[in-house]
């Protein structure tokens, strides 16, 4: 059930009113009590104000400036809907009540359940309810709370807290009429360049074409070879792969699970020209020592920063720690928008002018193109979603940190392995990973008691089908191939309750 309801405006007025109707009352209050959101169409504001007002100067006219603060405080407690721009005339409920059919399309666009007293638009509502139902329906929740059944990823929980600034920002795109590369994408490569602490940030497509755009603009390509984390997600290789280089693995350091800077000399040539450095959920890598190494051998080193949006690795935030970085805005990532995006964050402004140049058909001035380019772009659209929820980042990945915070505490004593976190390290907790040697039965008895997880990944890179032409086999990467068997992501999300952790690890530490 949605922690959301849209009050026809009787409803609201039996409350204002304190009119004979018990059940409005008691679920208006319990709807305060327990976070449920209650909405309002905008279309209803002006029936409800008035007819509120009305009544309290014919029955109490001495107490109409005490009604108007009242009412002040009403629209304090609920959100206001919008009513979408166009309207179907010719509806049934339009003809029998236009006000009903605002709020009936006010409902759709916030997709959220009407609660009334008027049965005439129940019959003719796809998402109208009574009063008694609604009571019914928290009744539930409140069973289903008790279950402890948690998702491992709520990804429309927080959009709806912030639905209104992503209305805006929906608006206000739509109202200028510049679709690609405009106002929305330069503040938004300003704002995250200011968040990186770098200097220059492009957008791009996505994550992976991030990486593959600075591996092209550093001239890597065909003969070269890039190091590349063995543990870690296959876009990683495949950026090496798509710039025509070959992906070199080097294992993970089996604590943190990123690359281990002590076996990457070992696997340098006279052919390798860059480090990919993976920040592994959430996690910096020890990048001090791989740029260490990487000045030895004069080659670039590259974050792939996907997962660790607002991550610091000795007080300094990821996205400037190596020559580039490269992040995705995938919509289950800390920083994500609605669609597909990525960036490339750096303080090399000829690496970002190349970059820049390269996504945009290698092209700086339209139809005039100066080498075989590619077209990846960040969406005008993302960029405006991205720009609102730049501005609570910080409070999420803070939400995140105090979830991770309860895990360890809960399963400190738990037969598994918990996250190491080395002592320079400022994870944001992208997911949260425990590892069991009895992984699968574990996963199915926690699914069983409705606890939601996942796998990140079931297959390392080196044994993926796609690679099958480099001749890996089982066995060559052992410590990539033992966490794929035992790491379990657990539910993490800034919307995460400390109460629902508690219930997760309730059944965790009977499952294991």
């Amino acid at each position: 059930m949605s922690d959301r309801f849209l009050f026809d405006s009787n409803v609201i007025l039996d409350y204002l009113l304190q009119r004979s109707f018990p059940d409005s009352i008691k679920l208006y209050g319990q709807c305060l009590e327990n976070g449920i959101s209650i909405l309002v169409s905008a279309a209803q504001l002006h029936t409800i104000e008035y007819v509120f007002l009305k009544q309290v100067k014919q029955d109490a006219p001495t107490q109409i400036g005490t009604a108007k603060l009242a009412f002040q405080a009403f629209l304090n407690e609920v959100s206001i809907v919008k009513t979408p721009v166009l309207i179907e005339k010719n509806h049934p409920l339009a003809l029998r009540d236009m006000e009903d059919y605002l709020i009936e399309i006010s409902a759709e666009a916030a997709d959220v359940t009407i609660v009334t007293r008027d049965a005439g638009f129940v019959r003719l509502s796809k998402r109208c309810i009574l009063t008694e139902q609604a009571l019914a329906m928290l009744d539930e929740k409140r069973s289903l709370q008790a279950s402890a059944k948690v998702a491992f990823l709520d990804l429309k929980a927080p959009h709806i807290e912030m639905r209104a600034e992503l209305e805006a920002a929906f608006d206000r795109t739509l109202n200028s009429g510049w679709y690609i590369l405009g106002n929305e994408v330069k503040q938004f490569e300003h704002e995250f360049a200011n968040y990186c602490e770098a200097k220059f940030c492009v957008g791009v497509g996505n994550g992976l074409e991030a990486l593959h755009l600075i591996l092209r603009a550093y001239g890597i390509g065909e003969g070269d070879e890039v190091i590349v984390p063995s543990n870690t997600y296959i876009a990683t290789w495949l950026a090496a792969s798509h710039a025509g280089a070959t992906p070199i693995p080097v294992e993970p350091d089996e604590r943190t699970y990123n690359i281990d800077p002590a076996l990457i000399e070992a696997a340098i040539t006279p052919r390798t020209k860059a480090i990919i450095a993976v920040h592994l959920y959430g996690q910096p890598a020890d990048m001090d020592a791989i740029n260490a190494i990487a000045k030895t051998h004069n080659l670039k080193v590259i974050e792939d920063a996907a997962q660790a949006h607002g991550a610091r690795y000795k007080g300094i935030r990821v996205g400037t720690l190596g020559d580039a970085a490269g992040f995705s805005f995938y919509p289950g990532k800390n920083l994500g928008a609605l669609g597909d995006g990525g960036a490339v964050t750096t303080n090399d402004p000829v690496l970002a002018d190349k970059v820049r140049v390269l996504s945009n058909y290698g092209s700086r001035v339209k139809y005039y193109n100066e080498v075989k380019g590619y077209n990846s772009r960040l969406d005008e659209l993302q960029a405006a979603f991205l720009r609102e929820k730049i501005k609570k980042l910080d409070e999420w990945n803070g939400r995140r940190k105090a979830v991770a915070a309860e895990y360890l505490k809960l399963l400190a004593d738990a037969d598994i392995v918990l996250p190491f976190v080395p002592e320079w390290a400022d994870p944001i907790w992208h997911l949260f990973i425990v590892r069991n040697a009895e992984r699968d039965q574990l996963q199915k008895k926690l699914s069983d008691a409705g606890i939601g997880t996942m796998i990140h990944y079931p297959v390392p890179p080196h044994l993926q089908q796609a690679y099958s032409e480099a001749g890996y086999t089982k066995g060559q990467f052992p410590i990539a191939e033992r966490l794929a068997n035992q790491v379990l992501s657990l539910p993490m999300g800034p919307q995460l309750s400390v109460k629902q952790v508690g219930g997760v690890c309730e059944i965790f530490t009977k499952a294991v």
